[in-house]
């Protein structure tokens, strides 16, 4: 401890917001935990696809261009959501998004808020989708948040030949509303860093082998399955 009653040691971990990635390949959500080894510190990806609930800040969503170079950390030029996009910094860059979440206790660990950016075309579409609802809704819940779930994935397939691809576009619901969390605090674009890429047991920074092409998350979202409103007891959720 020093005069300032604050450690002024480096941090063995370095100082930065972490993260949770929707893997558009193959449809699944991962959160991203920094664990110490033999080496220093790694990436460890945890599938949380089945248990994904989170509080999203779509209050404080950031657009506008993002390059995830292979090998180094990620490049953001962002502006608050309304804002006019900022100059596009080079070719490698493309539109994406950013935004805070907080994690419920089935899925956190034992940090919950994360950061989570993206700039595929399936994950943008999804968040689009849910987003248009949120802005329809949230003046019914003043102070409150939406809380997300992930119900399905939908194989979106493009090119042909030796350039077709599928990527797996998102469908979220919003399970219930609650206030924002005393943690869940904005952070300006230019103070947060986000860590390099994730390294995977296979080293190659792709997603986890599931057995197949894709395993979709189970499909929460059956006729006569109410969706809860207000805050639902979600609250507890979050605490």
């Amino acid at each position: 401890m020093s005069v300032f009653g604050f450690s002024t040691e480096p941090s063995a971990g370095g100082d930065f917001t972490p993260i949770i990635k929707y893997d558009a390949r193959a449809g699944r959500v991962f959160r991203v935990d920094r664990e110490q080894t033999t080496d220093g510190f790694a990436n460890n990806p945890v599938d949380i696809t089945a248990t994904f609930k989170a509080v999203v800040d779509f209050e404080n969503i950031e657009v506008g261009w993002i390059d995830f170079p292979v090998g180094s950390a990620p490049s953001f030029a962002l502006v608050p959501m309304g804002n006019q996009l900022p100059a596009r910094p080079s070719a490698k860059h493309k539109n994406g998004i950013r935004m805070l979440v907080k994690l419920s206790k089935g899925c956190g660990g034992d940090k919950p808020v994360r950061e989570i950016a993206g700039t595929s075309k399936a994950f943008l579409g999804g968040v689009e989708q849910v987003y248009a609802e949120y802005a329809r809704e949230k003046a019914k819940y003043p102070g409150q948040l939406p809380v997300l779930s992930l119900v399905s994935t939908t194989p979106i397939v493009s090119g042909s030949g030796a350039t077709k691809s599928t990527n797996y576009r998102p469908t979220f619901r919003i399970d219930g509303w609650a206030k924002r969390p005393d943690d869940l605090i904005p952070n300006p674009s230019d103070q947060t860093v986000t860590p390099g890429p994730v390294q995977h047991a296979n080293g190659n920074g792709a997603a986890p082998s599931t057995g197949s092409n894709t395993v979709p998350p189970p499909n929460n979202f059956r006729p006569g399955n109410p969706v809860p409103q207000g805050n639902a007891n979600l609250d507890d959720d979050f605490g």
